[in-house]
């Protein structure tokens, strides 16, 4: 209504959203419904690592619903309700909270730890329906197999396409990519030869790479 400024404004919704959290959190062992009316007021939004479109089309298409949980902190209760968003970059690969089927995780610091979500019952259909959309390939697989005794053994490593072979699979020419790239580079005047160099291998580097974001294992394996 004009009273408050959109700082103002954005402010005070963080204030709601913090002292809600902290209701939620007092009253986590109390199943009572006004519990429940605070848990569908507010939701945290966990961006994943993955595109629902790729992993998941029946989700985006049909609405499918896939049972979710995290591998992570199992000892402890999850207690946010959460809606989970993917990093496409149109916004529309977002699973909301349903109140009927409803998911729950845990506060992470995402800065200093990893929190790894699983998606159950997907299997080869969703495979074979995924899409590159906004150029995301199929993510890195691995077949995990069980005996009898319940130890597991790890086979059949399925490295995820790199940049440039997601390219050429649009029907761009990679070659041409990559020397357009480079004489860019080498013969712009803005940068000295050993900035040159420091940017072609940095480009390089990406290009053999996948398009999802590293983990934060992944990255200081690479310092």
């Amino acid at each position: 209504l004009g009273y408050i400024n959109l700082e103002d404004r954005s402010n005070t919704e963080i204030l709601v959203n913090l002292i809600i959290k902290k209701s939620i959190l007092l009253l986590k062992n109390e199943d009572t419904n006004e519990l429940q009316k605070l848990q569908d007021r507010i939701q945290e939004k966990y961006l994943v690592n993955f595109s629902a479109f790729q992993s998941l089309p029946d989700f985006w298409g049909l609405g499918q619903k896939f049972p979710v949980m995290p591998i992570d902190k199992l000892n402890t209760k999850p207690t946010n309700p959460a809606t989970i968003w993917d990093i496409t970059c149109d916004s529309d690969g977002e699973i909301g909270f349903d109140r009927d089927t409803p998911l729950y995780l845990h506060d992470i610091d995402i800065e200093q730890e990893e929190y790894f979500l699983a998606f159950f019952l997907t299997g080869a259909y969703q495979e074979v329906l995924g899409m590159k959309h906004n150029l995301f390939t199929h993510p890195t697989e691995i077949v995990v197999n069980f005996d009898e005794n319940g130890d597991y053994s790890l086979d059949n490593l399925i490295e995820a396409q790199n940049l440039m072979d997601v390219l050429e699979d649009m029907d761009y020419n990679r070659n041409l990519v990559d020397k357009k790239l480079k004489y860019l580079i080498e013969e712009s005047n803005l940068l000295n030869h050993k900035q040159k160099e420091n940017i072609l291998g940095k480009l390089y580097l990406y290009l053999s790479e996948n398009s999802y974001l590293k983990t934060i294992q992944a990255n200081r394996e690479d310092l």
